[in-house]
């Protein structure tokens, strides 16, 4: 494992992160120049959103790793076939497991309103929310589909389809986003509504495409018909570990709904900062997610023996460039914040925003070591651990509001000071574990996959199993 492999690998997916980091970038920050209050609605219901989906969602976002463990196994004939069906039948079951998500969505659609009248929020404020919330549940399928039919090219290492698709993506969204919330060419000003319908609009499109690149994939249509059965052991595979995965995502997300939550109870003005920092941080920290990826992949794919190099070559690289962008942050908040605020005439908002900035640097440090290290642990499928971790950073965050929340509760600095412990606790759960019980791979051949069948180059296809 060399740092060379990892940047390369890291690379596309880095683009493809901040494909998506600019989709969510842009929607905020085009509804914080059309009104602050729908920007303000549109984190906090994306967050809950997020609460709700990330379970199936981060599922199968699992089937990653699993491709990569298959990727990695033997290189004799029948290994191949082997692998070949099982990364097919992986392939299909994100399309089974997703319909049989439907039925969840439309549930939740009918609660939005009820949900955001009772969290307190002023009446405009909790409108926009639950008119935001209903749209992304039409996102909700493509993205489950999004998170397993792009592994089946991440997890062999095939990155640029990934890369380039997402540019697609993004850019039919930006284009919709400024077209659907401002209105012009005879189509009215949609506000936030506009915002999430250019959101479905383009996550459709880019499902669409990959189902078309999956199919024409020579190594899938060879076995496509043989694995086209639902299996229950084949489902386990990816739903139990999947799920533990996607709980402690959901404490996570939990957590974050919750914070915002109560920020909008402070203030409107305090909502607005908090999401304009957020996506500021968000912004930033795209090469950390994406170089996550490649660390998940790399030691899912690679010898046991080369998890924990892996791990640290990724650390050097996530701590050098937080640490730059953390300084950033703390030294030129001004510049920075024109990017989330834009013209925002509310002096009060900036100067919070401005405030919060040096608090999202200390938080985007930790944090970046804390993916890292989970995304080394995810590879390996120790996803207990990560659940264990986010289950007694949360107890301890639940604990010291219950004990301490009236007298800070109206301070927007207590609620981020508690994020940035939340981070810590588990960050430092984590190296603990990794250091007890070390980093030692699933069962299977760990042998590496060849260079040419992971590169993409012509033949690469032909000779890389695709199931």
């Amino acid at each position: 494992m060399t740092l060379r492999t990892l940047i390369r690998t890291a690379a596309p997916l880095v683009v493809s992160v901040a494909c998506f980091a600019v989709t969510l970038f842009t929607d905020r920050t085009l509804l914080m120049w059309f009104d602050p209050t729908s920007s303000a609605a549109s984190m906090s219901a994306g967050n809950l959103y997020w609460t709700v989906a990330c379970i199936p969602v981060t599922a199968l976002g699992f089937v990653t790793p699993l491709i990569a463990m298959a990727a990695g196994g033997g290189s004799d004939r029948a290994s191949r076939d082997g692998r070949r069906r099982r990364i097919a039948s992986l392939v299909w079951h994100v399309g089974w497991i997703t319909a049989a998500s439907l039925p969840l969505w439309f549930v939740l659609a009918f609660g939005a309103d009820a949900f955001f009248r009772w969290t307190g929020h002023a009446a405009d404020l909790a409108a926009a929310e639950a008119t935001y919330f209903r749209c992304l549940l039409v996102v909700a399928p493509a993205s489950m589909l999004e998170a397993g039919l792009s592994a089946f090219f991440v997890g062999r290492r095939i990155t640029r389809p990934i890369m380039t698709l997402n540019l697609i993506a993004a850019a039919v969204n930006v284009v919709l986003d400024a077209w659907f919330i401002f209105g012009g060419l005879g189509l009215p000003a949609g506000g936030i509504l506009g915002a999430a319908a250019a959101t479905a609009a383009a996550m459709w499109i880019k499902v669409a495409i990959y189902v078309v690149l999956v199919g024409r994939s020579a190594s899938f249509r060879r076995v496509m018909r043989q694995t086209l059965r639902p299996t229950w052991a084949i489902a386990g595979d990816v739903l139990r570990p999947g799920t533990v995965l996607g709980v402690s995502q959901l404490l996570r997300s939990f957590l974050m709904s919750f914070i915002l939550l109560r920020i909008g109870r402070v203030s409107v003005d305090a909502l607005a900062a908090t999401t304009a920092s957020l996506s500021l941080y968000q912004l930033v920290a795209i090469p950390m997610i994406g170089l996550s990826t490649a660390v998940t992949v790399l030691v899912g794919s690679g010898p046991a023996t080369r998890a924990g190099r892996t791990i640290t070559l990724g650390g050097w690289l996530v701590g050098g460039y937080m640490g730059t962008m953390a300084l950033l942050m703390v030294l030129a908040p001004g510049p920075l914040l024109w990017l989330s605020l834009g013209d925002v005439e509310s002096e009060a908002i900036r100067r919070t925003a401005r405030s919060l900035l040096g608090l999202a640097a200390v938080y985007g440090l930790i944090d970046g070591a804390l993916q890292v290290v989970a995304a080394g642990l995810k590879g390996v499928g120790r996803t207990l651990v990560l659940l264990l971790s986010m289950c007694a950073a949360t107890g301890l965050v639940v604990a010291v509001v219950a004990v301490g929340g009236e007298r800070w509760e109206s301070r927007v600095e207590f609620w981020w000071c508690l994020l940035i412990g939340w981070a810590a606790v588990q960050l430092v759960m984590l190296l603990a574990s990794t250091r007890s019980v070390g980093i030692r791979h699933r069962s299977g051949d760990s042998t590496p996959i060849s260079e040419r069948e992971i590169s993409g180059e012509p033949g690469g296809e032909l000779a890389l199993p695709a199931g």
